[in-house]
């Protein structure tokens, strides 16, 4: 499989050569998950795969647009802007890959899935945002030939906000690797957030390196190409 990590930056306004767009994956030259740019359906995909519906992952939720490409559409919830919608509830097959959901923790309001991408014998998980996995949606993961994963935060337990027994934000690099190690050898990273820019992109790509034990860890840019 090779997947085109499409955008690397967040819902945030710093953003440098390299990290400009939004949240996109291109799954060879065919699938996109997430399409945090219009500009992403110049590849013509086959099928689009959503994680959620937050602004930075579907770039027509701000200006309420219909979203209605004549390709099949698949996602954790029904969304009154995507009218063909295919609801995800159980692994499903498209275009000679298999698709298994896995509950994310992330939004208050909103729905959120990763996915584990299965082809041949290859497998990737694609988390999208992450406040927290609950470990029984992890423990009978196969093994991992890649992670992509988030960097909102690059500092331990993130922002994690609190609303009477929900929890909701973004967790900490630090906590991504602890959670997700056990289950690969390799975790790209995306999705930065504004402390990717506050130094330099270099800088920030060393300090996540700067955690990797046991585990390849990839900071990713706009464009970059990831085989497995």
């Amino acid at each position: 499989m090779k997947i085109k990590i499409l955008g690397t930056r967040g819902k945030i306004e710093p953003k440098a050569e390299n990290h400009v767009n939004h949240t996109g994956f291109l799954l060879d030259d065919k699938i996109l998950i997430d399409v945090g740019e219009p500009d992403y359906m110049e590849y013509k995909p086959e099928a689009i795969v959503f994680t959620h519906f937050h602004p930075d992952h579907a770039f027509f939720v701000p200006n309420k647009e219909k979203f209605d490409p004549n390709i099949p559409l698949f996602g954790p919830e029904a969304h009154e802007l995507i009218p063909k919608l295919q609801v995800i509830s159980e692994k499903f097959e498209l275009e000679g890959y298999s698709f298994t959901p896995i509950p994310v923790i992330h939004a208050l309001r909103l729905k959120s899935l990763g996915y584990i991408i299965q082809k041949g014998q290859k497998r990737i998980f694609i988390t999208g945002d992450v406040a927290w996995i609950e470990k029984a949606n992890l423990k009978d993961l196969p093994p991992l030939d890649l992670v992509i994963t988030e960097a909102t935060f690059i500092h331990k337990s993130g922002r994690i906000n609190r609303k009477k027994d929900r929890i909701f934000g973004h967790t900490g690099v630090p906590d991504l690797i602890r959670l997700l190690s056990p289950h690969t050898k390799k975790i790209a990273f995306c999705h930065y957030g504004e402390w990717f820019f506050e130094t330099s992109p270099e800088e920030s790509k060393k300090q996540i390196k700067s955690l990797e034990e046991g585990v390849e860890l990839i900071p990713t840019q706009d464009g970059m190409e990831l085989k497995v």
